[in-house]
């Protein structure tokens, strides 16, 4: 309910700011030079970033620039993991639960090297927000408890040990850097000629090494004596990219 909140409330609020921005662009439509920010473009879409709405302007006959917002539906997924108390020497299982939603923005600007012939275009921006890839939540009362007795307890991801507070809960998961460059190409115009046209992209937004973090914590460090081959490690040392592909329906509203 509360992401169906927030995503009915970004909607609304970009479908305000397209009206603002006709209402200018109408108004100073032959004011224009060079035909900068005399349309206006609205999409909606849908690909790895998730649900994503957002507002386009023409900035030259070659480069137009758009705002918008993707928000990740949180798809969550239940499994078990192995918490090592140090001083008892012993593991026990906790259920915990990935959670995968997150809400971004981003700033394109897309170039169009054949205007007149083509919709083919290259891409390039930055995305902000949704810094927390994946979040992980977990509770145990027997955990709970040898916390309470001055016991540390953790589970282990890979590498990394996520500790349990003294309430039994383990609150973490997988972060990367809150400003990614991106870089992209595809086909359909942001402001498409007729009124409704589909636009097609992919690209890479170039997020650096993903880290294991822990809430209260921060970024957690490797534990020494762990085994340094397992698949988890492997995976935060070399994927630094999060690929995008999207198609979106594209209208313009002027």
């Amino acid at each position: 309910m509360k992401t169906k909140t927030i995503l009915k409330s970004l909607i609304i609020a970009i479908i305000m700011l397209a009206g603002s921005l006709q209402a200018d662009a109408q108004e100073n439509q032959k004011k224009s030079i060079f035909g900068i920010a005399n349309r206006i473009g609205l999409g909606v879409g849908a690909g790895t970033e998730g649900i994503g709405i957002d507002v386009a302007t023409p900035l030259s006959r070659y480069v137009h620039a758009s705002f918008g917002v993707n928000i990740m539906p949180d798809i969550k997924i239940n499994t078990t993991a192995t918490a090592t108390i140090e001083e008892l020497g012993q593991d026990e299982e906790i259920d915990i639960t990935g959670g995968i939603g997150r809400t971004t923005f981003n700033l394109k600007f897309d170039c169009y090297p054949f205007p007149n012939s083509s919709s083919f275009f290259v891409t390039a921006g930055f995305s902000f927000g949704g810094d927390k890839l994946i979040k992980i939540t977990g509770h145990s009362d027997e955990l709970a408890a040898l916390v309470a007795q001055g016991k540390d307890a953790g589970i282990e991801i890979g590498e990394y040990n996520i500790p349990v507070d003294e309430n039994g809960d383990v609150n973490g998961g997988v972060k990367v850097k809150n400003f990614r460059p991106y870089l992209g190409l595809g086909f359909g115009r942001m402001i498409p000629k007729k009124r409704v046209a589909v636009r097609f992209e992919m690209g890479a937004q170039f997020h650096g090494k993903p880290v294991i973090y822990a809430d209260g914590v921060g970024d957690l460090q490797k534990v020494v004596g762990q085994d340094p081959d397992d698949d988890i490690s492997k995976i935060l040392d070399y994927v630094k990219v999060y690929p995008v592909i999207k198609l979106s329906i594209r209208g313009r509203i002027l």
